[in-house]
C-alpha cells in the first residue's frame, strides 16, 4: 500500500511484543525490590526485581536493594537480550504475532533463551505446528526436578499464561 513502510510497521510490532512480553513477565514475576536466593531456584542463583538474576547481572549478591524504577531499567535492558536468540532459532521470529512473541519471551526470560531454542516447542512451531508448539511450553512446569504451581499458571492459565498467549493471533 501507498505509504506503508516495513521498517516502521516492523519497529512497532517489535516495541508492542517487547511492552507485552514485560507485561507477562511482571504479572508472574512479582518485584522484590531485595536480592535473595528463592528455594526453588538452582544453587548459587540470586534473583531480584521481576525475576533479574545474577545470569543477567553478575555482580548481583544477596541482600543488594533496588527501586521500582531500577527494576524497570533492568527489565527493560534484559528483554532484548531474550528476544535476540530467539530470532535466531524460531522461523520468522519478527513476523509472528505479537502476543506469541511475548509470550516465547517471557519464556525465555524464565528458562534461558538456549533452553527455549533447544525444546520441542520451538521445533514444532519450526515445522508449521503452531498449536502443538504452543502447547508444548506446557512441559515447563519443574523446577529442581518438582512441580511448581507457580510454574504450571504462568504456562496454562487460560488468560495470562504462556500458551495461551502463543496461540493467540492478534
Amino acid at each position: 500500500p501507498r505509504g506503508f513502510h516495513w521498517n516502521c510497521w516492523k519497529r512497532r510490532a517489535t516495541a508492542a511484543a517487547i511492552a507485552l512480553t514485560s507485561a507477562l513477565i511482571v504479572h508472574w514475576e512479582g518485584e522484590d525490590l531485595v536480592a535473595k536466593h528463592n528455594s526453588f531456584d538452582p544453587p548459587g542463583v540470586i534473583t531480584v526485581c521481576t525475576g533479574i538474576t545474577n545470569y543477567d547481572i553478575p555482580w548481583l549478591k544477596v541482600g543488594m536493594t533496588f527501586t521500582h524504577a531500577d527494576c524497570d531499567a533492568m527489565r527493560a535492558r534484559a528483554i532484548p537480550k531474550y528476544r535476540e536468540p530467539l530470532k535466531k532459532c524460531v522461523k520468522d521470529f519478527e513476523t509472528r504475532p505479537v502476543a506469541m512473541q511475548a509470550a516465547l519471551g517471557s519464556a525465555a526470560f524464565n528458562l534461558g533463551a538456549a533452553t527455549i531454542c533447544k525444546s520441542t516447542a520451538v521445533r514444532l512451531l519450526n515445522e508449521g505446528d503452531t498449536e502443538g508448539g504452543c502447547r508444548a511450553l506446557g512441559n515447563f512446569i519443574k523446577a529442581n526436578g518438582v512441580v511448581l504451581k507457580g510454574l504450571v499458571n504462568r504456562r496454562k492459565d487460560s488468560t495470562w499464561g504462556e500458551i495461551a498467549w502463543c496461540m493467540e493471533n492478534d
